[in-house]
């Protein structure tokens, strides 16, 4: 094969790697997006969520949800942008420093409404962070 033609095949390949890549600036500047995970039957679980991200990492937060009980039994997760579906890992920070900075992003990102939603609220979220997979 000659040396453009292998080109054009790396290109061809890194093109659908580059693609999944997850862009967390992207997901900022989205305002919800949807969570998608599986119920035990194996139904899937589609559940629009607000969404911060900073350090690389994206910031969710639920409470006794059923998309959280699928999270902690093991259920993939996905995100999902649109069209566009980008597969994450889920984890439970438990450490009230990540909450603090998680609650902050979240009233500067959704200002008002968000400080609404945390009167209203009567205990504390469970955070999860995401990780691109």
């Amino acid at each position: 094969m000659k040396p453009m033609a292998w080109a054009a095949v790396l290109v061809a390949l890194a093109g659908p790697l580059c693609a999944t890549a997850l862009d967390w600036q992207r997901v900022q500047d989205t305002n919800v997006i949807e969570i998608v995970t599986r119920d035990a039957d194996g139904a899937l679980r589609e559940t629009s969520v607000w969404i911060v991200s900073f350090d690389g990492h994206g910031y969710v937060r639920t409470n006794d949800s059923r998309w959280l009980a699928n999270i902690r039994r093991g259920s993939s997760v996905v995100l999902r942008i649109g069209a566009e579906e980008l597969p994450v890992a889920a984890r439970e920070p438990n450490d009230a420093a990540v909450a603090a900075r998680v609650e902050e992003h979240f009233k500067q990102k959704y200002g008002f409404m968000q400080r609404v939603a945390s009167t209203l609220r009567f205990r504390e979220p469970t955070v999860l962070e995401l990780t691109a997979r």
